[in-house]
Formats: structure tokens, C-alpha cells, sequence
């Protein structure tokens, strides 16, 4: 196969989907297309190409991890004057060359937020950033999806896969789902997986087929890679049907008393959403939910439901004994202690699907 250029790119976002005049929200791989002649700087103008000046691409400037720490993590270089209206800071995206060449661009812009800003270039650019800087988590109401869905725009994701999509959290946090995350208020950062992982990143491919089904998820060939497209206002429908239907959906929880195996609560929950979906869109009304707090280690008398086949066994944090969960993600105070803190999350039994459908039989069990 030749190498990958800018006209023949071009082409292939176009069948894709692409549109004159449309503001994508894009995540990307350029190792995944191959070899490309002219390396990252030819995607960008094949990408604005496409668009046209109309158009606006958007792309994430996240930092790295959180378990990196502060160092790492926060966009340090102008955190004494966050939040304002746009970032002026300089800080490197850790998301791939392909957002980096976007960020140095002329004209680029940048949103306010210390660990998950997101990069515009384009008509709309400063539109749909300018209230990220407004927002309490990186995900939630006020990020730049909202200005998305008000365009009919769509997400790309070029060369990588459905699990690579941030925005499946954004619908947790506005629709308010029982269960929530870890907190941090003075980074505005919020650790979505700690109290349970989710079906988009532990079975991606069956995610990936659920968004085929449901007819909301476009791929073809972008250079040796296959690629996704999405329009926003589809994937808005969608998310809100299958949280209307189930607001667990999107957390793997064991499906009885016996089995811990998630992925038939994955199976069972991807053909659930299909089920809503083919019955007709439909809004939810906003759940209570927990609000945005840390997550703490359970105490003495926190609820523990220890019958439950995810419930991993009590495990010594410095003296102290904590109860953790195979179904949850890793605690950011807990995982530099290494061994089973990195494999199992502490347990959240009072926000958990599995303690609303097995109550306890008596309280002595």
C-alpha cells in the first residue's frame, strides 16, 4: 500500500463523513495510519481541507495522568491566573503529535482548564471553548460537547477506537447517575473510574459493535487504519436513551450473587441498550446523584457488603485496613502503595447497582 498523503486523506475523511463547513471534535493516533508523507503537519491541512475555513477542528490538550501527579498533570505554566476566559498557557498536550501540531499553529486557541483544556482552530474556535473555563470537572456541563451538539458537529476518531471518546462522561455527570467519582475542587479534576470501570474500556470492541447497531458510528480506512465518525446530535440521543433506560449502564457491576465475570454484565447491558435505542429516543429526568467530593476509604462503620462476589477482601493501607472492589477503579490516595491497590478499587457499596438489587436479607448478614 502507497504511503499516505494529503489528497488521498482527504478522500477518505470526505467518505467518511466529513463535512465542508463542520467542527469535529477529534481524538487520534498518527502511528495508526501508517506512513504519511509529510507526518502530522500533512493530516492537520488535510483535515482542514476538509472542513474548510467554515469548519473547526477540536482536539484534546490534556496533561498527563493523574497518578503522575501535580508535576505532570496540571497546566502549570499559567495556573496562578486560571480560570479565565481562554488559556494563554504553552504546555505541551500529551495526547499525540497530531494535537501538538494543532496547538503550535497560528490562530489555535486554547480552553481554560488546569488539566483537561481542550485545543480549537477554526470559525467556531473561540465558540465552543469559552465556557470550559465555567466548568467544575473536565467532562461535564460547559464543555466544549455542548457548543458541538449546538453545530451538528461530530467526533472523528482518527485511526483509534471508540475507547479513546472522553465525552462518554459528560452524560454521567450532567444526567446525574448514582454513582460518581473522586474529586479534586482546586484542579477542577474529576477521576470518573474510581467508583466502578466501564464498559467502553474494559470491552471496547463490544462497544464499538453496540454503536454500529444503533447506527451512530461510521468507519472506513484512513491510511493502514480504520476510522470512526460519530455526529454529535446522534450520540447526544443516544447517550440520553440508554441512561433514560438504565442510568448503570455504563458500570460494569456483577449480575448476581455468584458470578463476579463483568463481562456478562457488559453483554447483557450493550444488548439492553439496543433494546432502548430501537425503541425510541427518549430523554431521562435528571437523576439525583452524588455530588463531586472526594472519595474516601470507607470506615469502621461504612456500608461493606461483603457478600457481594466483587468484594475483593480487606487489604492494610499503612495499619489500616480497607475494603476493595474488583469492579472498581484504582484510589488515587491508595495506588502508590502498589500490589492489589493497583488491580482494585475501594469499595462504594452505598452508590452500587448490585447493593439496590440484593439488599441485605437481615442485618446480621
Amino acid at each position: 500500500m502507497p504511503s499516505l498523503n494529503k489528497e488521498r486523506l482527504f478522500a477518505e475523511l470526505q467518505a467518511l463523513g466529513v463535512r465542508r463547513g463542520d467542527t469535529v471534535m477529534m481524538h487520534s493516533s498518527l502511528s495508526a495510519l501508517g506512513h504519511v508523507d509529510g507526518g502530522a503537519e500533512t493530516v492537520v491541512e488535510a483535515l482542514l481541507d476538509t472542513v474548510g475555513v467554515e469548519g473547526t477542528l477540536i482536539v484534546p490538550g490534556f496533561r498527563d495522568s493523574v497518578w503522575g501527579g501535580d508535576a505532570t498533570f496540571v497546566n502549570t505554566d499559567c495556573r496562578d491566573q486560571c480560570p479565565q476566559p481562554l488559556c494563554p498557557g504553552k504546555m505541551p498536550s500529551i495526547q499525540g503529535i497530531i494535537t501538538e501540531t494543532i496547538r503550535k499553529r497560528p490562530g489555535c486557541l486554547r480552553s481554560c482548564h488546569p488539566t483537561h483544556s481542550w485545543l480549537a482552530l477554526g470559525a467556531d474556535a473561540k465558540r465552543v471553548l469559552i465556557n470550559h473555563c465555567t466548568a467544575s470537572t473536565p467532562s461535564g456541563a460547559h464543555n466544549p460537547f455542548e457548543q458541538l451538539v449546538e453545530l451538528d458537529g461530530c467526533v472523528l476518531m482518527l485511526g483509534v477506537g471508540i475507547n479513546t471518546v472522553t465525552l462518554w462522561h459528560y452524560y454521567e455527570e450532567v444526567l446525574g447517575v448514582p454513582y460518581q467519582g473522586h474529586y479534586w475542587p482546586d484542579i477542577r479534576h474529576f477521576n470518573n473510574c474510581v467508583p466502578g470501570r466501564r464498559i467502553q474500556y474494559d470491552y471496547p470492541g463490544l462497544m464499538q459493535d453496540v454503536c454500529h447497531a444503533a447506527g451512530i458510528l461510521t468507519t472506513g480506512p484512513t491510511g493502514k487504519g480504520t476510522s470512526g465518525l460519530m455526529r454529535a446530535r446522534a450520540f447526544d440521543s443516544f447517550m440520553a436513551t440508554i441512561i433514560a433506560d438504565d442510568p448503570n449502564c455504563m458500570v460494569l457491576r456483577p449480575t448476581d450473587r455468584e458470578s463476579n465475570d463483568l463481562f456478562i454484565d457488559a453483554l447483557q447491558k450493550a444488548r439492553r441498550m439496543l433494546d432502548a435505542w430501537r425503541s425510541g429516543p427518549r430523554r431521562p429526568q435528571h437523576y439525583k446523584g452524588q455530588p463531586p467530593a472526594p472519595i474516601t476509604p470507607p470506615g469502621k462503620d461504612a456500608l461493606v457488603r461483603e457478600d457481594c462476589p466483587a468484594f475483593a477482601g480487606y487489604h492494610d493501607a499503612d495499619g489500616q485496613p480497607v475494603p476493595t472492589c474488583r469492579a472498581n477503579g484504582m484510589h488515587p490516595d491508595l495506588h502508590q502503595l502498589g500490589g492489589v491497590f493497583e488491580e482494585y478499587g475501594v469499595t462504594t457499596c452505598d452508590r452500587c447497582a448490585w447493593h439496590e438489587q440484593f439488599p441485605r436479607l437481615s442485618e446480621s448478614q
